[in-house]
């Protein structure tokens, strides 16, 4: 299933700027990947990743601010999905892309309908992985969210490091052993337990983010080509006829398409982009 060894690191030498893991030859054709909202979202393409590298694939995946790899933003609104496509931006002008694939899962598939509403010019292609298709709604305010989204941080830690394992060995189909340094990267040992690294304000400010700028305010606006995976339970609603250019595939998969259908979802994916 491609190049197991873990992906060349652009580390920032200023606290601010984004980090990024990339696969594949730096001459081809640019494919950039922001990943869902969960601790371990920095490594998601561990093995998709290398397979998309095979077909020609310059991969880059960003790590999310406050993901646990990069501090938080200092501004709230800053993780509007709005805001957040300048992000992706900014990485792929520190890249060299001018123009490129985009691809998200889940968080990042809201990030990436809104990226390529606002700027049509710079996205040559959208994959959604099961993600930028509907709306997440919440009546709950951007405080509620930060006290609710640390109180569940707290309880989420683990005696040691093979309790954690245990429940990420519970979280896929089927577990391989390409899938620890994913999983590993998203946790750090704190005070004798296993914890997130991630910052939960930062969580529940990208939460409140997809809430106040819903994908679906995007999709008359999305003028590029669209393929979208959808999870084998997912509900495309009316995805397709208000996205007429949108190609829908279903994948045999939960909502983590790249860790129950790596194979399935590169092979999907290339094949789209030709």
């Amino acid at each position: 299933m491609g190049d197991r060894e873990l992906p060349r690191v652009e580390d920032g030498l200023a606290p601010d700027r984004p980090i990024t893991r990339e696969w594949g030859a730096p001459d081809g054709r640019p494919l950039l990947f922001w990943p869902g909202l969960n601790p371990w979202g920095s490594l998601q393409l561990v093995e998709v990743g290398p397979l998309l590298a095979e077909r020609g694939f310059r991969v880059i995946a960003i790590a999310a601010p406050g993901a646990g790899e990069r501090p938080p933003l200092d501004d709230a609104d800053a993780y509007l999905p709005s805001r957040l496509a300048q992000v992706v931006l900014d990485v792929a002008d520190s890249a060299g892309c001018e123009r490129f694939v985009f691809m998200g899962h889940s968080w990042g598939g809201t990030i990436a309908v809104h990226l390529a509403a606002l700027h049509p010019e710079r996205v040559e292609s959208l994959i959604l992985l099961d993600a930028g298709y509907s709306d997440v709604e919440s009546a709950e305010s951007r405080e509620e969210l930060v006290r609710r989204f640390e109180a569940d941080q707290a309880g989420f830690a683990f005696e040691s490091w093979e309790a954690f394992f245990a429940f990420a060995r519970e979280r896929v189909r089927e577990w391989r052993p390409a899938l620890e340094p994913r999983y590993r990267a998203g946790m750090v040992e704190r005070d004798g337990k296993i914890v997130a690294r991630a910052s939960a304000r930062a969580a529940a400010w990208a939460w409140y983010g997809i809430t106040a700028e819903p994908a679906s305010s995007t999709h008359e606006r999305l003028a590029v080509p669209v393929l979208l995976l959808l999870a084998a339970d997912a509900d495309p609603e009316d995805f397709a006829e208000r996205v007429p250019r949108a190609v829908v595939e279903r994948v045999d998969s939960g909502h983590d398409v790249l860790a129950d259908a790596p194979e399935e979802t590169a092979r999907l994916v290339g094949e789209w982009l030709g």
